[in-house]
């Protein structure tokens, strides 16, 4: 008599394990590209042994909050951000994404945290370096990203907070970081130079836009170095402390709306602001909006028209500022708004009396 031989369950499993490709679990946590991947390694989900040859790849099978790493120096080529993920290329390694059209890096990731870590990104026709569409944050790590034909960053995503560390925007066809959402963001030794248009530009959409700017530089951009703007019944407030806007075509800081209910609030503090083709501050609330500006302990020489020129609707309040060797006044005001100096204000070209509140020793 015969039996039927039962093999154990261990066998058969072992022998599914042999014939199911990796790519048929889960996504991995972490995945890894190099300049010898090969596409077909999405099927080993792109691992260390095995990594992929594209960013787009990799990302492919990168799970939720998993890790994309660069091997060795390449380029990887665009890629769109969908889930929350880290691309992160280490010290010494050139990760290099070339634009020839389209944007760089897309986020579009709703309620997502994307991380983009020593990345160089580098237009070559392309519009955007990076563009956040959608997300919950976006951090910018020690970037390079350089040649786009419009911004270097376009951040139109609502609600997104952005954080830019040790990056550098340079030589894009228009601004270098343009910020066109309610959103906060902060810039940390962030450095954008040569740009067409501004260094930055910030503007609120319905609600309301921030921005805390430290120890960065915004110089021999051919527009403005900072540009901040508040839509119709919508707040932006502006922190810069020190930082250089300096060399600028345009103005080296403006505040400016002309919306009904629109206010700008703007700090500058410990700021270098010389050599700027315009003024080195302009404060202009065309009525019915509304600028308000702290002033204290800034530099603001050299520039090609006033120091600080305010107009029509605004209030400003300054302590402590070195103004001088500006080619129109130090300190010039308009439209019947409040001009408040509290004491310590170095001007050695003059001011307009006729619109400043002095305040010695307060």
């Amino acid at each position: 008599m015969r039996y039927a031989v039962q093999r154990p369950m261990c066998t058969i499993l072992a022998t599914v394990l042999t014939i199911v490709p990796i790519s048929a679990f889960a996504a991995a946590q972490r995945t890894f590209v190099a300049s010898y991947g090969l596409t077909t390694n999405t099927a080993f989900n792109c691992s260390l042994t095995k990594p992929c040859r594209a960013f787009a790849e990799a990302i492919s099978v990168t799970g939720s909050k998993g890790e994309v790493v660069v091997l060795d120096s390449a380029g990887y080529g665009p890629v769109a951000i969908t889930k929350s993920v880290s691309i992160i290329a280490p010290p010494g390694i050139y990760a290099g994404i070339s634009v020839i059209s389209g944007d760089g890096v897309t986020v579009n990731a709703p309620g997502a945290v994307v991380v983009l870590r020593g990345l160089f990104i580098n237009g070559q026709g392309g519009r955007w370096g990076v563009h956040l569409q959608n997300a919950a944050r976006v951090r910018i790590e020690g970037c390079t990203i350089s040649n786009m034909a419009q911004e270097g960053v376009h951040h139109a995503a609502p609600g997104a907070e952005l954080v830019m560390l040790d990056t550098i925007v340079r030589d894009n066809g228009n601004s270098g970081i343009n910020v066109v959402a309610d959103t906060s963001i902060v810039l940390d030794h962030v450095r954008s130079e040569h740009n067409q248009g501004a260094g930055l530009g910030i503007v609120s959409s319905s609600s309301e836009a921030s921005a805390t700017i430290t120890d960065s530089i915004f110089a021999h951009n051919a527009g403005n170095g900072i540009v901040a703007d508040a839509n119709v019944d919508t707040p932006t407030y502006i922190h810069v402390e020190r930082s250089t806007m300096s060399n600028n075509g345009g103005a080296g800081f403006v505040a400016t709306t002309v919306h009904a209910g629109a206010v700008v609030s703007a700090t500058l503090a410990r700021n270098a602001i010389n050599r700027n083709g315009g003024d080195g501050i302009l404060l202009s609330g065309s009525n019915p909006g509304v600028v308000r500006a702290f002033v204290y302990e800034n530099a603001i020489h050299g520039n090609k028209s006033h120091g600080i020129n305010a107009h029509d609707q605004y209030l400003v309040r300054a302590s402590a500022n070195s103004s001088g060797s500006n080619l129109g006044l130090g300190w010039n005001c308009d439209g019947g708004s409040l001009f408040v100096s509290y004491g310590n204000n170095v001007i050695d070209v003059g001011l307009l009396a006729a619109c400043l509140v002095q305040i010695s020793g307060s």
